[in-house]
């Protein structure tokens, strides 16, 4: 037992940011960074990102967004909060979904939660 957790004091301190995985598996685990929430799924970039872009229309006011063949983000404000959406193509048929929300540059995590549930719930 102490063995552990000396490893997880280590852990902890070598890194700026604490990561904790939730969940398991590629289809259903994500993590969950300071300020963001990030998954991987096996959907298609094209249906994520579509879904990521109707989620945020919805929700708040699109600042900026930027999409290529492997890479699509998107700037948002979302009530007094910035969010960041990355969509990375991994595979043909995986992405990893990334979602960032800051509220007067402290961490919004309810939002980021919020936002990554309706893209996931969208996308097909």
């Amino acid at each position: 037992m102490r063995n552990l957790l000396a490893l997880l004091l280590v852990c902890f301190s070598l890194c700026g940011c604490v990561m904790m995985l939730v969940g398991a598996g590629a289809a259903g685990g994500y993590a969950v960074g300071r300020d963001y929430i990030q998954g991987e799924m096996e959907k298609s970039f094209d249906s994520v990102y579509a879904s990521a872009l109707q989620s945020v229309e919805s929700l708040g006011i699109i600042e900026s967004k930027y999409n290529n063949s492997s890479v699509g983000k998107i700037n948002a404000k979302v009530e007094t909060s910035s969010l960041q959406i990355i969509v990375e193509r991994l595979t043909r048929h995986a992405v990893r979904l990334r979602v960032k929300s800051r509220k007067n540059l402290l961490p919004n995590l309810d939002l980021a939660h919020k936002v990554y549930s309706r893209i996931l719930e969208e996308a097909r």
